[in-house]
């Protein structure tokens, strides 16, 4: 467990963040989503102008209120994240010249040709676990992605 995550959660516990919801933990999963993205605003706002301090802490703010939804709807945040990590850390795809990971599933048949020759298992949206150490930065940058 991470432990800023653990102590997110009492924080939120100590102000009643979600306290009162009981049976109706949706309108507080709500109000903490509608900080997510006020929290996202943030992130853009600071990106835009430039302002690393800003971005750091509206970085932070943002997953603070992802810990608080998680734990309002009564799962824990690093499962979450240990779930989607599960599901990402093998997918097969291209990062575009401005740095967009374009996932396997929603390339052209071009594009997957390529992922195919650069990352391994023909036709799996996947590449096998043992590419996980083997494969660079190289094999999923593709300078002249065209969707």
């Amino acid at each position: 467990m991470i432990k800023e995550f653990e102590a997110v959660r009492q924080w939120k516990n100590i102000r009643g963040i979600g306290h009162n919801a009981g049976a109706d933990n949706f309108k507080a999963a709500v109000s903490q989503f509608n900080r997510v993205q006020q929290e996202v605003n943030e992130i853009l706002d600071a990106i835009v102008v430039n302002d690393p301090a800003e971005m750091r802490d509206a970085v932070g703010d943002t997953i603070v209120t992802l810990i608080n939804i998680s734990n309002i709807l009564e799962f824990q945040a690093e499962d979450g994240l240990s779930q989607a990590f599960d599901i990402i850390e093998l997918r097969k795809g291209i990062t575009t010249p401005v740095g967009d990971f374009v996932r396997y599933g929603k390339l052209s048949d071009a594009n997957k040709t390529w992922c195919d020759e650069n990352q391994g298992s023909a036709g799996d949206q996947y590449f096998s676990r043992e590419m996980l150490t083997k494969l660079t930065s190289e094999d999923f940058i593709k300078a002249d992605y065209v969707k």
